[in-house]
């Protein structure tokens, strides 16, 4: 089934777990292609705006502004256009999500799929747009003042299978427990900035777009689903704070080696386990903690995760807007590095620290290429603990 967009739809060109993007043309026949999220997907808010950050990103870090000619993301399908020569412009939307997004083959005796559709709102007359768009926005395609040529299929030599035409079913969520996932039933109470309170539907983990068939039994690669309370960007400036307490050798401390996933030795407190809970290929999460001095339980997450090539800005932001951060304000901690703290989440009725520390190094002597994801609470009184973790990766990885 084709897609709703107010363009006519000649091919679709490629597709991944979550989308697809497509050759078209608008009512003045220029030429364009088009990136829309699967209807199905879609109906998580939380993917929807994943799309539109995405595409923000993207577009802020062209340096002659803007590259797409129309969007609209509060769409049935959300989609956003770009010029036809912009293809891998409209392809890198998905790839920056972390999907595992294929050419389609093109067979000559596949059956034309253009076909009109025109939502009732559209404007009859396009305007430009001249500044990234938010999710309750919509633009019409601007005019592009030419034709441009078309495309040449991509050769199927070249192509992998793409996945399945239609969306498959979000898997239902695994449940979790009480620290596991700290997002999960907490009341995040921000103090600042106005007394701003988000409340966490407890209970639920957010879904996860469907994996391509594999011959693999390990799913691909992808970002942390869409988060319950992702947090704000962009990063205010900030640099790593000074005053974080690190390990001594009085400290009694104790080195986890060969972890599934994780290439570097991982320092911890004393009485600390780590447990993986998930593994795929190019991805590998353990949940790490232990109890306190007074028997209450601290950690949560330490993940592990390829960041696909190109590793640059706009793959790094789109991969850390999918990352749960309790709804609090991103600051930066170096060029590939950014976190957030607070001493004000509720868990349990309790008051808890939280930390999340999202950061890109080097596994080897090449590019950006991994992203590790500290997430972790604690009685208030324990920060310092979590604190000497974050240190300790920032140390021993280089971001």
């Amino acid at each position: 089934m084709q897609p709703v967009v107010p363009f006519q739809l000649i091919a679709k060109l490629g597709a991944c777990q979550i989308g697809g993007v497509w050759s078209a043309v608008d009512e003045n026949e220029h030429s364009l292609v088009v990136a829309v999220l699967d209807a199905g997907v879609a109906g998580e808010p939380r993917w929807r705006d994943a799309f539109a950050a995405t595409t923000n990103a993207i577009a802020q870090s062209a340096s002659a502004g803007p590259t797409y000619v129309g969007a609209d993301f509060s769409a049935a399908t959300p989609w956003v256009a770009y010029p036809q020569e912009l293809l891998p412009t409209a392809e890198r939307t998905f790839l920056a999500l972390g999907m595992s997004y294929a050419p389609v083959v093109a067979h000559a005796d596949d059956p034309p799929t253009a076909e009109r559709h025109v939502q009732p709102d559209a404007a009859p007359t396009p305007r430009p747009t001249d500044r990234p768009l938010t999710t309750a926005e919509q633009t019409p395609p601007a005019r592009l003042g030419r034709t441009l040529p078309p495309t040449d299929p991509p050769s199927p030599s070249d192509s992998p299978p793409h996945p399945p035409a239609e969306p498959l079913p979000l898997r239902p969520p695994p449940r979790a427990g009480r620290w596991a996932l700290p997002a999960i039933g907490l009341i995040v109470g921000l103090l600042a900035g106005g007394g701003l309170v988000l409340l966490v539907d407890p209970g639920t983990d957010p879904p996860r777009p469907p994996a391509a068939a594999s011959a693999s039994p390990l799913p691909p690669p992808a970002p942390t689903s869409a988060p319950l309370s992702p947090g704000l960007e962009p990063p205010v400036a900030g640099r790593w704070p000074a005053g974080w307490v690190r390990f001594t050798p009085a400290d009694r401390i104790h080195t986890v080696t060969g972890m599934d996933g994780v290439s570097f030795p991982v320092r911890l407190p004393p009485r600390w386990r780590c447990t993986l809970v998930e593994r795929a290929d190019g991805l590998s999460r353990h949940r790490c903690g232990g109890p306190s001095d007074s028997g209450e339980e601290l950690g949560g997450e330490l993940v592990v995760r390829e960041c696909p090539a190109p590793c640059d800005g706009p793959r790094q932001t789109a991969m850390r807007t999918a990352e749960e951060a309790w709804g609090l304000q991103w600051v930066h901690c170096g060029p590939t590095c950014a976190y957030a703290e607070t001493s004000s989440l509720t868990v349990d009725g309790a008051r808890r620290y939280g930390l999340v520390v999202v950061a890109y190094w080097r596994s080897g002597d090449g590019d950006i290429d991994q992203q590790v994801v500290l997430r972790m609470t604690a009685p208030v009184t324990n920060a310092n603990l979590l604190r000497r973790v974050a240190n300790y990766l920032r140390d021993v990885l280089l971001f």
